[in-house]
Order: structure tokens, then sequence, then C-alpha cells
């Protein structure tokens, strides 16, 4: 069974959550349920984009699970279960700092994704096991 990016609801309402795809190593938020393209940033990031209007609707963050396990576990150890998206961006455009300053499309770029976790307060609520 493949887990979808969102949760539909009575009367097929789109509520959009962050989902955690273990196979891949990836977080994926979509805003809209809605066809996208996606692309490619760096390692890291990708951008979904709705098929029509090339809007930014969403995010990947790929190699989620090493990235936390380096970067994130110490300073968030013993909180609930659930991550702030916003922190792991923060995170990451901290990581990359330099080559912001080379390719300016790169920190739109983070920036964008950036700005669509703290709009939406994008909440990861099932972390990966870190065992």
């Amino acid at each position: 069974m493949i887990d979808q990016p969102s949760i539909t609801i009575d009367h097929g309402t789109y509520v959009p959550v962050a989902i955690y795809y273990e196979a891949s190593d990836s977080v994926e938020y979509l805003r809209e349920d809605a066809a996208c393209v996606y692309r490619r940033i760096d390692e890291t990031l990708t951008l979904a984009l709705e098929m029509e209007s090339r809007t930014l609707v969403g995010f990947r963050l790929k190699g989620f699970k090493n990235f936390y396990l380096r970067h994130l576990n110490q300073k968030h150890q013993g909180q609930e279960n659930f991550l702030k998206l916003v922190t792991v961006l923060e995170e990451a455009l901290e990581l990359i700092g330099n080559r912001i300053f080379v390719d300016s499309n790169i920190a739109d770029a983070y920036q964008n994704a950036y700005r669509i976790a703290s709009e939406d307060q994008v909440m990861l609520k099932n972390m990966p096991r870190v065992a």
C-alpha cells in the first residue's frame, strides 16, 4: 500500500499533512490536492509546482532521516513525536549557507519552501524511528 500525502475526510475535503516516506527517506508536503510538476533544487530540496499555473504548492525534503540523525536529533531529544518542518529548513539553510551566495536560485527555493512551512505551520507528526 502506498502512503498518500494527504488525508481525505468527509465529502472529499483535502487536509494537507506532511508525510514521511521510509522507502525514499523523504518528507513531502502539498498544501493543495493538485497534479504537480516537481523541480529539483539540490540533493535535499525539491519544489512541487501546480501543473497548470506553476504555482508553488509544496516541497519534498530528501535524505530526511540521515539529516535528522546528523543535525537535529541531539537538539530535539526528549520532545514529543513531532517536528516543525520550519526547524528542518532553518537547519538546512544554515548548513548550505555558502552555496546561497553562489546561486540565488537555491536561496529563493529554500525561502519559498520555508514560507509555505511557516504559513501552514507544517508539522511532521509521525517521525521516523531513529533506533
